[in-house]
This record gives structure tokens, sequence and C-alpha cells, in this order.
């Protein structure tokens, strides 16, 4: 079976109902209310969730509902104070084959983000935050192996690791 990475979630495992890209975000420090009212005022339609005993879950079409909104998600207008966020995009533009691209928001601010394409590239206001475990994973740095098939899974492992996130188990 391939990895939810590997998107798009909704035609993979059945369970979602729409043929759209969708992004996974975890989140913590606010409420699924919260969030959810967020992305509806994004636009953005959410179409799963759950919550854990740390982190939560949500999961939504990656473009608006408007027809020609194709922006990305400013996820900024929906971290409060004392939220955090950890965003997967599974498909960036599934139309050119751009790999996933992740984000990590605290505060309402960009922390970190890297695209599954050039791991070594980081931005954001702390881009090295997840360097550590993506050099301890072999994907950067010196030591850094060459992109095998798992190369995305290892990324979303070393991520998950990091930030301590719950698996995303999908039927």
């Amino acid at each position: 079976m391939r990895h939810w990475i590997h998107g798009p979630l909704g035609r993979l495992h059945g369970q979602l109902a729409h043929d759209e890209e969708t992004n996974v975000v975890f989140f913590r420090g606010m409420s699924l209310d919260t969030l959810t009212r967020g992305l509806l005022g994004l636009r953005r339609r959410p179409l799963a969730y759950g919550k854990g005993a740390d982190w939560g879950l949500v999961m939504h079409d990656m473009l608006g509902w408007d027809a020609g909104d194709t922006d990305s998600t400013d996820y900024e207008k929906v971290c409060p104070p004392g939220g955090e966020l950890a965003v997967f995009i599974t498909e960036p533009c599934g139309a050119k084959a751009h790999g996933p691209w992740f984000s990590y928001y605290r505060d309402g601010h960009l922390h970190t983000a890297l695209s599954f394409e050039a791991p070594d590239d980081r931005v954001g206001e702390d881009p090295d935050l997840l360097l550590p475990a993506l050099v301890a994973a072999g994907l950067v740095g010196p030591h850094a192996r060459d992109a095998a098939e798992d190369f995305e899974e290892r990324i979303v492992r070393a991520i998950t690791e990091a930030l301590s996130l719950p698996e995303l188990e999908l039927p």
C-alpha cells in the first residue's frame, strides 16, 4: 500500500467524498472549532477530523470552493497565539507533478517549511528547526542517502517524530 503522503487522499482511501487535493493539518493549542471556523473563513472545506490526546487532525480541500480560487491557504490567519499547526500539502500541484510540501506554524507565524523535493532548502523564522531530525534520517547533510522510493515517507517519519505528531492511519 502506498503511504498517505502520496495523495490524493480522497481518491486513495475512498472515505472522503471528493476528488480534490487534500491538505493534512495537525493542530494543538486551539480548539477544533477555532480551526474549522478559520478554514471556512478562508473558503476551505474541512473534510475529516480527529482529536488525539495532544494533537488533533483536520483534512481539508487544498483549493477554495470559489471557482478559480487556487491560492495557497493562509495558515497564519488561522493559527492563534498559543496555537500550532503542522501542515502537509500532499499535492501542491498535481498537474505539474510537484512533490509534497510541509509547513509548521506557531503563534500565527511560519516557523519552518520545506518542499519534499528539496528538504535541504528550508524557509521560515526558524528554518533549521527540523534539521537535526532530517540529518539523522539521512535526508540532508553530508551523509544524505540517495533519494529512494521511500524518500517522502522518510521525510514524514522524521517530521512526525521530531514534532511528536500522531501516526495518521487511514484504512
